[in-house]
């Protein structure tokens, strides 16, 4: 027979298992993973971001200095 593994959380050092909490509590679960999630994807958004500004401003001196020259 196999034990299925339960989803738990660790909140101050107490391990809780998902099921076992409120409709709020797992929903509450839920919204907190999706924000974590969102805050990831947008941490590589902003490198991405980051990089190509610092491309764009190294092509633009470049520019503004072949006018110069």
């Amino acid at each position: 027979m196999s034990e299925e593994s339960k989803n738990t959380l660790t909140f101050e050092g107490t391990e809780y298992a998902v099921e076992d909490l409120t409709p709020r509590g797992q929903m509450i679960v839920g919204l907190v993973a999706s924000v974590r999630e969102e805050s990831s994807d947008l941490q590589v958004r902003l490198s991405i971001l980051r990089a190509a500004e610092i491309t764009f401003s190294k092509e633009l001196e470049d520019i503004l200095n072949d006018e110069v020259a």
